[in-house]
């Protein structure tokens, strides 16, 4: 009964929403509508289930209030009442599965959605095509009502079951017959009192309304309606491990043989071990979903080996006298084969993976490698090795065909597959004994002739190379270092160095004179002004010489470099000091001259000097040892006399004191001791002063004057009014 209410009630609220409305189930149940058609009346054999399908909203009247129940139903309809009556999900988009159900035609989305429960038509050369004006048979309907309730199709014996209850079985497309049994047997549909079933024959609207109420009653929904549970079980294995997959609703649970597995989205994948032999093995599936429905499915595999699969990789020939032979074993029903190699067990890695280590004899050997698995089922392959036993193989490495160096190394190795240790000779003087050598050997000036051979304890030998080195006796390279094509300063180092092949100390030569005696010189020389030329050439001790080199260094004298410290253009004080500096490449102490007096006698000057009022001009050079004298620098300096500066201690403008102290100082830069006059009285010499005044009743006029040394003066007034202190008496 909770099977059926969900589907009735699912559409209920499907037709509302296509009716324009959005409503809860419960809204949809109380606007259910009674129809009533005007030509189906109540006594009418199948009114009951016209008027519970109509009143579920899954089957509609015409606009005249007709339902017309004798008339044929199409193979569009069809789809719509299935799509409705199951409540499967409309699709909204999707590749076009029939070309004659275009995605503009009104049946589009039924027929898309309801296809996998209905007859369609794939002919073999042409698109697929599904007729859908065309009147729906019954076994179209019978194949429907099947497929759409999952009913169990595969054991069933159609023939058994139609030719003994129909005289027309043979009717039946035989692609359906499986299903048109079930439908029989399942009592979803019967036959004619005539003992025909009509298989092919139009099947009208009161039929269809009935077959599809009846199947909302049965018991059957609430067995295998919509519970998905499509599997792919192999029928028969030679693989121990067996994969099991299978596609079901997104939310059912998932049991195989009682045990719950993943399921995924739809889907679910899971492997087998096959460990109990080679037999049939069941496997029971079951889907439930959360509403409690499920469906069973019962799958049979038989586990046969087919034995081991053996690979085997081992040489053609060899020239020495062991052998490696590798391969790989797999069976599936057997995890660790046994492999022999010449009846000689061999190591087999986890992965199947084997090698062996087999003796070998000069000629022809026989190799038999056989794996065997735990049901005693064999695999056997054979490999044929030619020994073939040759002289050891003789490498020489790099040796040059010339030679500008007495001394030169040879190397090289030999190896020989039945000697770890073969010997190597040099013009039949053994040069070594562990199948590798390095020889030093000095050569002679033109061609040096030297063969090579190796022999292995087998006294077989490698064939004879033969090397030739030219030995050409060079000269000594001579490099010098950066010599100057100028030279302000009349001491220059010339330096440089001669590498020679055959002489690790050649001799340098500049113009002629030995420089350096152990390939290197640094060679500091005096100048001459203007253009001096030095030859340099280097030689070894085989009289060898290397090209001689010549360079020239102009030496042109430069004047000294003068440079003062910062002097002023004007001055407040009458003295000021004068220094600077300057600096020649050819003479460390340069003179240095003011207006030219003396001043600097080691590179520098430092002269305080007395200025007059006004300006004052000073010229500046200095001359080098050589004669070569700087440009003349001329700076003036402006000396301004400035007026001496009176700062005054406080003095109060009233007071009702008679006696009063002036104090105060007085600067000036050109004058220590500046004279302080009050009120035309000298009062100092010193810088200070400190005075004391008696005051008279009102006013008092004190005048300040300051002159220094150059009659420049500074006059400053104060007044002080002085109002006794009345008497108390």
């Amino acid at each position: 009964m909770a099977r059926r209410w969900r589907v009735v009630s699912a559409w209920v609220m499907l037709l509302s929403m296509l009716c324009g409305g959005v409503a809860s189930a419960a809204t949809v149940v109380e606007q259910k509508t009674s129809y009533v058609f005007v030509d189906v009346k109540t006594t009418y054999w199948a009114n009951e289930a016209i008027q519970s399908m109509a009143n579920q909203g899954i089957i509609t009247g015409n606009p005249d209030g007709s339902f017309k129940p004798e008339a044929a139903i199409t193979r569009e309809q069809l789809a719509k009442l299935i799509t409705l009556t199951f409540g499967l999900d409309l699709v909204s988009d999707g590749t076009q599965t029939f070309s004659d159900v275009a995605p503009s035609s009104w049946a589009y989305k039924y027929v898309e959605t309801a296809k996998d429960y209905l007859t369609g038509y794939f002919p073999v050369k042409g698109k697929p095509f599904f007729d859908p004006q065309a009147s729906a048979t019954r076994e179209d309907v019978a194949v429907a009502l099947v497929r759409a309730m999952g009913l169990e199709t595969d054991n069933v014996d159609a023939d058994n079951i139609l030719q003994y209850r129909f005289d027309d079985y043979e009717d039946v497309t035989p692609q359906l017959a499986k299903e048109v049994a079930v439908a029989v047997e399942n009592k979803l549909i019967q036959g004619f009192p005539d003992g025909t079933f009509g298989p092919t024959s139009p099947i009208n609207r009161a039929s269809v309304a009935t077959l599809l109420y009846r199947v909302l009653k049965s018991s059957y929904t609430t067995a295998t309606q919509d519970v998905k549970l499509d599997v792919q079980v192999p029928a028969q294995v030679s693989d121990r491990t067996v994969k099991l997959t299978g596609k079901v609703n997104a939310d059912a649970k998932v049991y195989i043989n009682d045990e719950e597995v993943e399921n995924e989205n739809g889907s679910f994948a899971e492997a087998y071990d096959l460990d109990g032999g080679e037999k049939v093995y069941e496997f029971v599936f079951k889907a439930v979903l959360p509403n409690g429905r499920s469906n069973t499915v019962t799958k049979q595999v038989t586990y046969q080996t087919s034995g081991p699969q053996l690979t085997v990789q081992a040489p053609e020939t060899s020239n020495q006298l062991t052998a490696k032979i590798t391969g790989k074993v797999k069976d599936s029903g057997d995890m660790n084969p046994e492999v022999t190699v010449n009846d000689k067990t061999a190591y087999v890695a986890y992965n199947g993976e084997f090698s062996a280590d087999v003796t070998l004899k000069e000629g022809v050997n026989k190799i038999v490698v056989t794996a065997t698995n735990k049901y005693d089922k064999k695999a056997v392959v054979e490999k044929q090795i030619v020994v073939t036993l040759g002289g050891p193989v003789l490498t020489l490495d790099l040796i040059p065909e010339n030679s500008t160096s007495k001394t030169v190394t040879l190397s090289g190795k030999a190896t020989d597959k039945n000697d770890s240790y073969p010997k190597i000779y040099i013009n039949d003087q053994l040069v070594g004994e562990y199948g590798s050598f390095n020889k030093t050997v000095t050569l002679k000036e033109g061609a040096n002739t030297f063969n090579f051979k190796a022999t292995n304890s087998l006294g077989k030998s490698s064939a004879v190379i033969t090397k030739v080195i030219t030995f050409n006796v060079d000269g000594p390279v001579l490099s010098l270092d950066q010599i100057p094509e100028t030279s302000s300063s009349k001491t220059v180092t010339l330096s440089g160095k001669a590498t020679d092949k055959n002489d690790s100390y050649p001799k340098i030569y500049m113009n002629d004179e030995l420089v350096g005696e152990y390939g290197s010189f640094n060679k500091s020389v005096t100048l001459k002004e203007g253009v001096n030329t030095f030859t340099f050439k280097a030689v070894n001790s085989l009289g060898k010489s290397s090209a001689a080199a010549t360079k020239t260094i102009t030496f042109a004298v430069d004047s000294p470099v003068l440079t003062l410290d910062l002097i002023p253009e004007t001055s407040s004080g009458k003295t000021v000091t004068l220094s600077g500096k300057a600096s020649d490449k050819n003479d460390s102490y340069p003179k240095i001259y003011m207006n030219d007096a003396l001043v600097g006698e080691y590179g520098s000057f430092n002269k305080t000097v007395t200025l007059q009022e006004g300006t004052n001009t000073f010229t500046f050079k200095a001359t080098n040892s050589l004669g070569k004298s700087s440009e003349s620098v001329t700076k003036t300096i402006t000396f301004n006399v400035s007026e001496p500066v009176l700062k005054l201690d406080y003095i109060p403008e009233t007071t009702k004191t008679k006696q009063l102290t002036l104090t105060g100082s007085v600067t000036d830069a050109n004058d220590s001791s500046p004279k302080v006059y009050l009120n035309d009285k000298l009062i100092s010499s010193y810088g200070s002063f400190y005075e004391s005044v008696t005051l008279t009743e009102g006013s008092n006029t004190f005048v300040f004057k300051v002159t220094n040394s150059f009659g420049k003066m500074v006059t400053v007034e104060k007044t002080v009014v002085y109002t006794p202190e009345e008497s108390k008496e």
